[in-house]
């Protein structure tokens, strides 16, 4: 799933990409690894104690490692996230802009489920699953932002950052789920607003972010095996990515292929990445990984 996700956003012109990796054991490590020696990405090994949480300590790590704070805008998205901007040009840069003096975009997710394949198979995920949930559906209630001048704010978390430290006046959201303006507390609780918002606030008008969380049942369930990045290392009790999780998400759906515009842009840019010899053997080494997982997730399904 990486070249992909990594094509797409450079095709946004986002001007960095860092990318943190938690002790993959299917090759992902070494592809982000010669991702970065290639000046595709800055990646970030997340080297991790028993007590630590995973997704946390990535973003402080790459805060640590790279110019974060040095940055215009800083948006955080996961590898089965992929931002599409409806607008202008449809590269990050036309958000921005329509946003003016914003200090913070939000945007909702674009829920899209299994439907049409039945197993994994390598190639473009963005493709694959061309089946969208419906536009009210619980699953786009979640938002993601982008910030401007993430050095105001003391943390960076999945869905905003937190603790803004740079004065009281109000934050401006620009809403690009609505192309809207509202005020925000600064030291308030950004939950609400900025995380998980009412069904009734979702919309898709400007931008989205395209998310494809559970993609074929046996991948899901590799997901699953894998654990919650959200959670101690040493403390999963809390299962979210359950059974129910993937059936109100599977199985359904209406073709949405906003996305695809990128598409032709995203394959040029992945093969100048295969075009680099260390890249090409990590990524086909990465593929082989995944599927022997797959199979043998397979066959202990089976046992």
């Amino acid at each position: 799933f990486i070249l992909e996700w990594v094509a797409h956003h450079r095709v946004l012109v986002f001007d960095a990409l860092s990318v943190a990796s938690n002790d993959c054991s299917d090759g992902s490590g070494r592809l982000l690894a010669a991702l970065d020696r290639a000046g595709f990405i800055g990646h970030v090994p997340n080297v991790l104690k028993p007590d630590d949480i995973p997704q946390h300590e990535g973003y402080v790590k790459i805060r640590a490692a790279h110019p974060i704070d040095a940055a215009d805008w800083l948006m955080v998205l996961d590898m089965d996230e992929f931002l599409n901007v409806h607008i202008g040009d449809h590269r990050v840069q036309d958000l921005t802009d329509r946003a003016g003096d914003a200090d913070i975009i939000s945007l909702c997710g674009r829920a899209f489920s299994d439907l049409p394949q039945t197993h994994w198979q390598p190639g473009p995920v963005t493709r694959a699953f061309p089946m969208a949930l419906w536009a009210k559906h619980k699953a786009n209630q979640a938002i993601k932002t982008l910030t401007r001048n993430p050095s105001r704010f003391k943390g960076i978390h999945n869905h905003h950052m937190v603790g803004f430290t740079a004065g009281d006046d109000p934050l401006d959201v620009y809403a690009a789920q609505t192309d809207s303006h509202f005020g925000l507390n600064p030291h308030g609780r950004y939950g609400p607003k900025l995380r998980h918002i009412e069904k009734e606030d979702i919309g898709h008008q400007v931008a989205q972010y395209n998310h494809y969380a559970v993609k074929t049942l046996d991948s899901f369930l590799l997901r699953r095996k894998r654990g919650n990045g959200a959670l101690a290392v040493n403390d999963q009790k809390v299962d979210r990515y359950t059974f129910d999780y993937f059936s109100t998400r599977s199985g359904r759906g209406n073709p949405e292929p906003s996305i695809l515009r990128y598409a032709e842009e995203t394959d040029l840019m992945m093969a100048d990445m295969l075009a680099v010899p260390e890249v090409a053997a990590a990524h086909q080494a990465c593929i082989e990984g995944y599927g022997a997982a797959i199979a043998a997730l397979a066959d202990q399904l089976e046992d």
